[in-house]
């Protein structure tokens, strides 16, 4: 039999050698339908029924099979379709699944044109050889799920992913788990992780998932909830995370860190602990040491700094890994407290369980006992780095020179210069600028002055500019615009909006407001051309106060028109507030509403001072039941607005009745609601309530006002002289 293959080849080479015409005889596709066949010559009938008796013969052996067909691909010719399916139906059913797929991927590389028909034709034309054939039934099954896991893998091997969930689609056929795993670890490897995941979640009720699945999954989920957090879209990224679990996968703790850290980077910090508590917490295990400390670290960047410190207890109660990350965020946290004590012994706590402290750990106390004036302490904490970690550099240097000079320590903070000398380290222009800024926002801008003065030659730039951020800093707004007036530009950013912001903050009018506001607006205006980057809506939001501040509406109405007319832009809360306040003034009062509506449908949802301004100039609106639907809690402005409205309108006993009402609810009043019962008791001429009010003030720790006073003595006088006429009549 052998002998008789061989002779059957070699007739078959020199028909082909005979007959070039032949080629054509490959490249019309078996399956392709047309209303008007091809005319088909005598030789090329001849050549393609050989071409399939010869691979029916070889049915039994596919290795001289597929001889046959690089034989005659060899000498420039192209099987046909019909040709292909014979082939691949005999390697399937022997079981040679490596030539399968060296085959497919042959096959799919050449493309349509290189091979003269799709896979598309290719398949049609198996699954009709199958039907003509009788295969019915599980053999047939199971030899066709079989070529399409191979056809599958062999498109993913060539990054077509698209194509090898086709191929199913195509031949109505599940993966098995094996070939699912493959699929899905050649996406994930790729970087397609969305489409391993769409794969998994379209395939998985016909598929019985093992460990490798589940591995995987984890794999692709993680990488896409990366992608998403990168992106922005952590809100997307934690339904993914929610979907997971549905699904009955367990994200890993990198996942949950992710998120946490995603809410993080775009300051949700309410997002990122609402996410810990009803997600990670539950689950025990899921909290290492880098999710704990991210959580301590959100407590601490919204200022809730007692809150970060029990939940650290916690967690040293649960006995949570905890790193010396997670005790310099509880030891930060105490000092920002000023609790330094606290920080050092819990600093003594960590280096007795083992945990050896790095330069990070020590700036933080030494930085803390700084704040506290603790001089001393933080030299023998400089003493102890020494001596543990490394000696202390100029960087810890700088700490301490910062930390003592913010501190009103001046004389201490000018030592340092001698500290490090004596410690054979030179002073940076780094240094001296943490100096001179420092002292200025600790309240010695002579000292700083003369520093600067004696620095002579050795003046930089940054040694300016930060005499600009210092002055800026400690509110002195009109001594930084000056001393900006000096440089040359381009500038840094954070100079130009701490000048800004200096020049815009305040909440009462003061005097020259109205000269700052107008260097802030030219300010703004320069941005652009000065430092490269357009004013966002927080630079708006704050000119606009300040020009509301000191009631120049239309100014105020004029950067607000900007900022609508930035579509990228939406004005927040403040500003919103601000322009109705500034409506208010000019009594538009209609205007001021409308744009209340307004902010409400750009889902800018008010609060209590929003409330509180149009009740104090809008008093018809009831937005009682609005305020109490958005869970929005009066604060002691509303009540003292209430109160004050009442006692205008001479409705004492409302006021009063209003006056409890606050108190019960938890709120301390302030002079403001005592003042407005005892101007209403005094016009009443009620001495006695007006006295019994003051008293209960002076018992709460606050002093009456000396026009209070002068009130109360002038209606007890007006009393009084009043009595002494009736007793006369």
């Amino acid at each position: 039999m052998g002998f008789l293959r061989i002779s059957l080849l070699s007739n078959v080479r020199g028909l082909i050698r005979r007959a070039p015409s032949s080629r054509r005889l490959y490249v019309v596709p078996a399956l392709s339908r047309r209303t008007n066949p091809p005319t088909v010559s005598h030789s090329e009938k001849q050549g393609k029924e050989l071409e399939l008796n010869k691979i029916g013969v070889l049915r039994d052996d596919p290795y001289l099979a597929l001889s046959f067909l690089n034989r005659i691909e060899g000498n420039g010719a192209q099987p046909s379709v019909h040709a292909f399916a014979i082939l691949i139906r005999n390697v399937c059913s022997c079981g040679l699944n490596k030539k399968l797929g060296r085959l497919l991927v042959e096959l799919i590389r050449k493309g349509d044109e290189g091979r003269g028909f799709s896979v598309e034709d290719l398949l049609e034309a198996i699954v009709e050889a199958e039907e003509e054939d009788g295969e019915k039934g599980e053999g047939s099954s199971q030899m066709l799920r079989k070529l399409c896991d191979s056809l599958a893998k062999a498109y993913a091997n060539l990054k077509m992913f698209d194509k090898a969930v086709d191929a199913y689609f195509e031949l109505k056929c599940t993966p098995d788990v094996k070939a699912l795993n493959f699929l899905m670890k050649r996406m994930v490897a790729c970087g397609e992780n969305e489409m391993a995941l769409s794969a998994f979640l379209h395939f998985r009720l016909g598929v019985d998932k093992d460990k490798d699945t589940y591995v995987l999954l984890v794999q692709a989920y993680r990488k896409v909830v990366c992608c998403l957090c990168n992106e922005m879209e952590t809100d997307a990224a934690e339904r993914l995370v929610l979907q997971m679990e549905k699904l009955g996968i367990a994200p890993d703790v990198f996942v949950y860190l992710e998120i946490i850290q995603g809410h993080r980077r775009n300051l949700d910090f309410c997002k990122a602990l609402v996410f810990f508590r009803d997600i990670v917490a539950p689950r025990r295990n899921k909290i290492n040491r880098v999710i704990a400390s991210s959580i301590l670290q959100c407590f601490c960047q919204m200022g809730q700094l007692s809150e970060a410190y029990d939940l650290f207890k916690e967690f040293r109660k649960k006995k949570v890994t905890l790193d010396r990350v997670c005790y310099n965020v509880a030891c930060d946290a105490l000092v920002k407290l000023g609790q330094v004590e606290e920080a050092i012994k819990l600093f003594r706590e960590m280096t007795g369980k083992g945990i050896a402290p790095d330069v990070v750990n020590y700036t933080t106390l030494i930085n803390g006992c700084c704040q506290q004036g603790k001089f001393q302490e933080a030299l023998d904490l400089m003493i102890e780095m020494d001596g543990t970690v490394k000696a202390p550099d100029t960087v810890i240097y700088d700490v301490l020179a910062r930390g003592l000079a913010r501190n009103k320590h001046a004389k201490e903070a000018l030592g340092t210069l001698k500290l490090m000398e004596a410690r054979g380290l030179k002073p940076t222009p780094v240094t001296h600028s943490i100096l001179l800024e420092g002292l200025i926002v600790g309240g010695n801008a002579d000292k700083a002055e003369s520093l600067y003065e004696s620095l002579g030659d050795e003046k930089t730039r940054e040694n300016e500019l930060s005499m600009v951020k210092g002055y800026a800093e400690a509110g002195l707004p009109d001594q930084a615009y000056e001393r900006f007036g000096r440089l040359d530009f381009p500038l840094p950013k954070n100079v130009y909006i701490t000048l800004f912001s200096s020049l815009c903050a305040g909440d009462k009018a003061c005097a020259g407001d109205k000269d700052r506001a107008g260097k802030a607006q030219d300010l703004l205006e320069r941005m652009p051309e000065v430092v490269g980057v357009e004013p966002g809506k927080r630079m708006y939001g704050k000119l606009i106060r300040a020009w509301c501040r000191v009631k120049e509406v239309r100014k105020a109405m004029k950067n607000f028109k900007v900022l609508l007319s930035c579509k990228k832009i939406v004005p927040d809360l403040c500003t919103y507030t601000s322009m109705i306040k500034a409506y208010c003034w000019k009594e538009d009062f209609k205007d001021a509403y409308d744009l209340f509506q307004e902010m409400k449908q750009m889902r800018i949802v008010p609060d209590v001072v929003t409330y509180t301004v149009l009740l104090n100039n809008i008093p018809e609106l009831d937005m009682k039941r609005e305020m109490k639907a958005l869970g929005i809690e009066r604060d002691v402005h509303y009540y003292t607005v209430m109160i004050d409205q009442q006692c205008k309108t001479g409705e004492l006993q409302d006021a009063e009745r209003i006056f409890d009402e606050m108190i019960e609810n938890g709120l301390e009043p302030d002079a403001a609601p005592y003042t407005a019962l005892i101007a209403r008791c005094c016009r009443d001429g009620d001495v006695c309530k007006a006295s019994k009010l003051m008293k209960e003030m002076r018992e709460m720790g606050i002093e009456p006002t000396q026009d209070i006073i002068d009130k109360i003595e002038y209606t007890k006088s007006k009393g009084q002289f009043s009595s002494t006429l009736v007793h006369d009549e």
